[in-house]
């Protein structure tokens, strides 16, 4: 197949959501916006920055047909990307959309959260959907084939309504729960609103988020779909998990984990029903990157189509955070 290439891109932060995890042998290519980027047909990648002298060291010597700087405002002035790929520290989000803002780049990718501050990220809304520009943020499940399925299954009632979720998100041992929330936390309240098709509403939260290796159980609510969320220290271990309770059912998704159950006639109790394993495993790829990618550039081609993951959408994760957060000032 002949490539296009016609589709010029630029990354600020050639660190590791940016460049590196391409380099992961163990995952799922493309696995970053580099690989994203040079997996399309239409994309190619013209510049990266990165204040980081080692990180512009290391890009410049494996792409050494691409610009490389140290300020994303002299790279934005120099190469007018056609699709910009915010992938930097998260304090740095906001300014650097507010420079492609105003150079009016056509696309931007930004990644999660969009601010360590509601406020900050509330303060370019206007900005935003005044512009011509679209933004689009990088919660990647949205458009992960396994994720596309299960919300599938959910409109389809394959398994009658769904009933309630608990989910689970744990990062290792020490790390504090608020920043478990602003890491992968962004990720799991984004994909509970995706799959419930709701906005959704905090009920009550126990625990201190600010404790090293706490844990935190909020209670929350998204239509009629109750929902309790455990984040939590003290394991050895990373687990991003969801499970879907239904009348006739039940669906486990997460990192490493799929499974479909059906409520069949019960092989241990007389008069009842159980639930039986009919599906473990995502057979392939899950395209989660490439398939963000391909919808940024469906977007750039195509001005005025619905941004599937837009900088609302973005910000309402931003105020669930907030709002969890919001009963236990920092001390």
């Amino acid at each position: 197949m002949t490539r296009k290439n016609d589709v010029r891109c630029a990354i600020t932060g050639l660190g590791r959501i940016g460049v590196t995890l391409e380099n992961d042998p163990l995952r799922e290519k493309p696995a970053s916006h580099l690989g994203a980027i040079e997996y399309n047909q239409e994309t190619t990648l013209v510049a990266g920055a990165d204040p980081d002298e080692s990180r512009r060291k290391a890009f410049q010597q494996n792409l050494p047909d691409c610009e490389v700087f140290s300020d994303f405002d002299a790279m934005i002035d120099a190469v007018h990307p056609d699709i910009l790929h915010i992938a930097s520290d998260t304090d740095s989000h906001v300014t650097i959309l507010k420079k492609a803002l105003t150079a009016k780049v056509p696309m931007i990718v930004c990644e999660k959260p969009l601010s360590n501050s509601l406020e900050e990220a509330r303060s370019i809304l206007s900005l935003i959907e005044s512009s011509d520009s679209v933004v689009l943020v990088n919660h990647e499940r949205r458009f992960s084939r396994d994720y596309q399925e299960v919300r599938g299954l959910i409109r389809d009632k394959a398994f009658g309504k769904l009933l309630s979720i608990n989910a689970r998100l744990y990062m290792g041992k020490a790390r504090e729960v608020s920043k478990n929330l602003y890491h992968d936390g962004t990720h799991m309240l984004d994909i509970l609103r995706f799959l419930t098709d709701q906005d959704l509403e905090i009920l009550h939260c126990e625990g201190n988020p600010y404790k090293e290796g706490g844990q935190m159980i909020v209670l929350a609510r998204g239509g009629g779909i109750n929902i309790v969320l455990d984040v939590s220290g003290r394991r050895d271990h990373l687990v991003f998990e969801l499970d879907l309770s239904f009348e006739r059912g039940r669906i486990r998704i997460g990192n490493g984990v799929y499974e479909l159950w059906s409520s069949e006639e019960s092989p241990y109790y007389t008069g009842f029903r159980s639930l039986t394993c009919s599906t473990s495993g995502w057979k392939g790829r899950t395209a989660y990157f490439s398939a963000m990618m391909n919808h940024a550039l469906d977007l750039y081609k195509n001005p005025g189509r619905k941004c599937e993951s837009s900088y609302r959408d973005g910000l309402k994760v931003q105020e669930l955070i907030d709002r969890i957060l919001r009963d236990y000032p920092q001390e």
